[in-house]
């Protein structure tokens, strides 16, 4: 369920937006997939970095070197932004997404490690019980 309200408040639909992947303008680069993974943040590089694990040289294989640059920048720079590198990756994601099924599953993964998992260790600790309020942790 949280990653039903958390897709509400990402794309406004409850089917889940693991083939989106656009410019919003907010300063992260491309917004992509189940929870919003970005390309100026880390976590759309972590999502591509565990798909190409498992299969490796697919489309997304070619941008791994320039996320893994562009996660080195300092958090303060416009250039965690900057996408001029990343020609055909929002196609590419696109169209892995709609077309691998293991890519969908590793958006679920990456997103319940980097999100779902420490949200509700956080509530726990804080006490949170109800189910409701386990989702707003996410």
């Amino acid at each position: 369920m949280a990653k039903l309200i958390t897709n509400v408040f990402e794309y406004g639909s409850t089917t889940f937006g693991y083939a989106t992947c656009e410019k919003l303008g907010d300063g992260r680069g491309y917004t992509c997939g189940l929870v919003g993974f970005t390309t100026g943040t880390n976590d759309a590089l972590a999502v591509i970095a565990a798909y190409d694990k498992l299969k490796p040289g697919s489309e997304l294989s070619k941008f791994i070197p320039e996320l893994t640059r562009i996660s080195k920048l300092d958090w303060d720079t416009n250039g965690r932004d900057n996408t001029n590198k990343l020609q055909g990756f929002t196609e590419a994601w696109s169209k892995i997404s709609c077309s691998d099924p293991l890519f969908r599953a590793v958006q679920d993964k990456v997103a319940d490690q980097l999100y779902l998992v420490p949200g509700l260790q956080l509530g726990e600790a804080a006490g949170v019980q109800t189910n409701l309020g386990k989702a707003i942790m996410y």
